[in-house]
């Protein structure tokens, strides 16, 4: 997991995949559309979302598979809590098609957890179970984009 600022994405991806979502980056803003973009086939690409964030109780723990996840925020906050998959409980099998799968969450504790504000990213890489969508501001919505990186297989 990697929580930083925007602009120094470039730091901790390499040089090509820098260069593809680079154009991407520069033109995400509160105007742009809610849906999915292609940024490189099916290897690498957006999806733009907005939703109300809600209590970390009611959250759901995920991982995935095959993709790395680099969520920013565009307006709005959320948090993101992280969790070791080792030890929690697979509450639907792993859906090959969405790339997912969701953890129960009674008494488990993520060992990381970090604020999404404009201007910062998380980068989750898939053994990496997380809760995203936590409440931590007064207005409880996030406009957010989520950069999908096909791992090497």
């Amino acid at each position: 997991m990697v929580h930083d600022q925007l602009i120094y994405l470039k730091h901790y991806i390499s040089d090509e995949l820098y260069g593809i979502v680079q154009g991407f980056l520069e033109k995400v803003s509160e105007e742009t559309p809610e849906g999915e973009y292609t940024l490189k086939g099916k290897k690498v690409f957006a999806r733009v979302m907005s939703y109300s964030t809600s209590q970390e109780e009611t959250c759901q723990i995920e991982a995935h598979k095959k993709y790395i996840d680099i969520q920013a925020t565009i307006s709005g906050a959320e948090g993101i809590s992280i969790f070791k998959q080792e030890g929690l409980q697979a509450k639907t099998q792993y859906d090959n098609v969405s790339d997912v799968t969701f953890f129960e969450k009674d008494e488990v504790n993520p060992y990381i957890r970090c604020e999404n504000i404009p201007g910062y990213f998380t980068l989750l890489y898939p053994w990496e179970a997380h809760r995203p969508q936590e409440r931590i501001d007064e207005k409880g919505f996030v406009k957010k984009f989520v950069i999908k990186v096909r791992m090497e297989e």
